[in-house]
């Protein structure tokens, strides 16, 4: 009996749906990177091995340095959204029935005009 009591005493509720057209705006920042891949080599010959201390060519420690360009375009997947918060709720009451006033509902009955209680 107990669960009877509850059932009949839940809240029930009508969803709504609202809309809200907006134009939303975000600063992007586009910061280009070159990350180096797995390198590969290849020899080019035979070695050359030489008896004795040489004086070797170049750049202690160098490096070579070579340039490559490619165009890109960016993808650059960005969500927009927002939070919502409702006010208070106001009510104007319309009559109160002890017969099912709710199965034609779609007939909405023209209200009275809001009774304002008197202050003390």
């Amino acid at each position: 009996m107990l669960d009877n009591i509850i059932s009949e005493n839940a809240v029930q509720t009508c969803p709504a749906v609202g809309y809200q057209s907006a134009s939303v705006c975000v600063p992007v920042t586009v910061t280009p990177f070159a990350q180096a891949g797995a390198t590969t080599t290849k020899c080019c010959g035979s070695p050359v091995v030489t008896p004795g201390r040489v004086t070797c060519e170049g750049i202690r420690s160098g490096a070579c340095v070579f340039t490559i360009s490619q165009d890109i375009c960016v993808s650059v997947p960005v969500e927009f959204g927002a939070e919502a918060t409702v006010g208070d709720a106001y009510v104007n009451c319309g009559g109160a029935s002890s017969e099912d006033i709710c199965t034609s509902c779609e007939q909405v009955p023209v209200l009275p005009d809001p009774v304002v209680p008197a202050e003390a």
